[in-house]
């Protein structure tokens, strides 16, 4: 998963495309999982051979807060790369969790198995 913020200026996103080469340039799609909206944004793109990574960067103006979207690259020829984007404004990423307090634990049992013969 990806994490972009609101700000309007330049983001990086890197991937690993499943193609060493971009034919042509590559259009970069958002799709909000919720509302299922789309949309292109104008990108640069650099690779890295030794890596396999791809580098993208772009300008989202127009990202909402808490919010999932699909990831779709594609080059001139085919579809490139998909995931899932994460958009937030949280700076502190080792304590961020995006499924906290989902789910509790229940720790009131000791766990044990009794076998009846």
């Amino acid at each position: 998963m990806h994490i972009l913020t609101t700000s309007t200026g330049n983001q990086d996103i890197k991937i690993k495309p499943r193609k060493t080469s971009a034919v042509g340039g590559t259009t970069l799609t958002l799709i909000d999982k919720a509302t299922r909206a789309s949309r292109d944004y104008a990108n640069s793109y650099s690779f890295s051979a030794s890596t396999n990574v791809m580098t993208i960067t772009a300008a989202f103006d127009d990202l909402k807060a808490e919010t999932y979207y699909t990831l779709v690259v594609k080059d001139t020829v085919e579809e490139i790369y998909r995931g899932v984007v994460y958009v937030t404004n949280q700076t502190d990423y080792p304590k961020y969790e995006v499924g906290k307090n989902d789910y509790t634990v229940e720790d009131s049992y000791d766990n044990e198995f009794v076998f009846i013969d």
